[in-house]
């Protein structure tokens, strides 16, 4: 949370520079992010998606449907001068078109990340703004069904040299009652814990997280709500060893607490990078994880109300590194997790799995002709045979563009 659906294979510290890069707006992050999705029986298309004019790159971080005719989703792009700009669009059920999004005024860098909508006419986006003095700090967009416009959203105090806080992903269980996590630390990304904050219906705070005991530095990437009283959040932290290490932490409307959860063996490095929950006793968290050679294997975590079990996934054929980038789940027997691959020419190409309540099977998605690289990274499933999943990818030209898949 992204911080999702980052590539870049050189463990923990590598995912780290690159999240911190594109939080303040590294221009390069368009090559980092073009990649696809994958989908069930033949049955996802690619839609046709706008990019804003003059645009270097752009790319699609999140999405939200509130029904099967309406989803918003979210992302950035980098404008003439190369100033990373947020970005919107909205399916109407026929097409997608861009919506005007306001950036802060002198801002360096304005990017949106995550969205939830509680509604048609009720979302919240969340991501990071530079300001002029270069410091990194929380954004966060609501839409009223007319227009976007800014929220005031609190940073957390800096010490030891701290200088980046932003918001990768937000839950709405109702239009009063909205969740965003992120990351609060120092520009390398060495050094810094969780964030949560909290949307009453007027106003955002912050939340207090815990931190994982001898953790050098921890994250949370996604987080879904079931109900007020109830929110998943999942990421990583890096151990006094150095290694990274699934994160989990429940809200249960007073307080966060973090949840036990199991680690790949022989894993060097883990990472969830999204998290659904269906309800309260049933939620699917996705990412991935490195092992000594350096492969990266898609990875799944289920709960069950006492407990995170790892599920098992398959691998796509002829697949060198594979990652998980979001999960969307319309019930708890119906989850959609989507990200992408190598494959052995090379080429990153999209990826989709489905859960149907027993076991995760691959699903056949499509990747834009003459694309390079080719991303999904995020999905939203308002139900069980509707999804839709965006991302980027790279064409002919060489040009980071948006790309958005549905599944019907």
């Amino acid at each position: 949370m992204v911080a999702t659906g980052l590539r870049g294979r050189g463990g923990v510290a590598l995912w780290v520079r690159v999240v911190v890069c594109m939080v303040v707006g590294c221009v390069a992050l368009a090559v980092c992010l073009a990649s696809a999705g994958m989908a069930a029986a033949s049955a996802w298309s690619i839609q046709r998606t706008p990019n804003p004019a003059g645009a270097r790159y752009s790319v699609l971080s999140g999405v939200s449907c509130a029904s099967r005719t309406a989803c918003t989703a979210v992302g950035y792009f980098a404008n003439g001068a190369g100033v990373g700009m947020p970005l919107a669009e909205r399916w109407n059920g026929t097409s997608w078109s861009i919506q005007r999004t306001p950036a802060p005024a002198g801002a360096r860098s304005s990017l949106l990340f995550g969205v939830s909508c509680a509604s048609r006419r009720a979302c919240v986006a969340v991501g990071s703004v530079t300001n002029r003095s270069g410091i990194t700090v929380p954004l966060a967009e609501r839409w009223n069904g007319s227009s976007w416009s800014i929220q005031r959203t609190p940073t957390p105090t800096r010490a030891n040299g701290r200088g980046v806080s932003y918001l990768g992903g937000v839950s709405c269980a109702s239009r009063k009652a909205c969740t965003a996590v992120g990351f609060s630390g120092n520009s390398a990304g060495t050094t810094g814990v969780t964030l949560a904050e909290r949307w009453n219906g007027s106003s955002w705070a912050i939340q207090r997280t815990p931190h994982p005991t001898g953790a050098r530095v921890s994250f949370l990437s996604g987080v879904s709500c079931a109900s007020p009283r109830f929110c998943i959040a999942a990421g990583f932290f890096v151990n006094s060893a150095g290694g990274g290490v699934t994160l989990a932490e429940r809200w249960n409307g007073t307080r966060w607490a973090i949840q036990p959860t199991p680690t790949r063996e022989a894993a060097t490095y883990v990472q969830l990078v999204g998290v659904s929950c269906a309800s309260p006793t049933s939620c699917t968290a996705a990412g991935f994880f490195s092992i000594v050679t350096g492969i990266e294997v898609m990875l799944a975590e289920r709960w069950n109300a006492a407990d995170w079990a790892i599920q098992r996934t398959l691998y796509p054929d002829h697949a060198r590194f594979v990652r998980f980038a979001g999960v969307s789940c319309a019930s708890p027997t119906s989850c959609t997790a989507v990200g992408f691959f190598n494959n052995v020419p090379g080429i990153d190409v999209t990826l989709a799995e489905r859960w149907n309540g027993t076991r995760w099977a691959i699903q056949r998605s499509p990747n834009p002709a003459g694309a390079t690289s080719n991303s999904l990274g995020a999905v939203s499933c308002p139900a069980t045979t509707r999804c839709t999943a965006v991302g980027g990818f790279t064409n002919r030209a060489g040009t980071g563009v948006t790309l958005a898949e549905r599944y019907s």
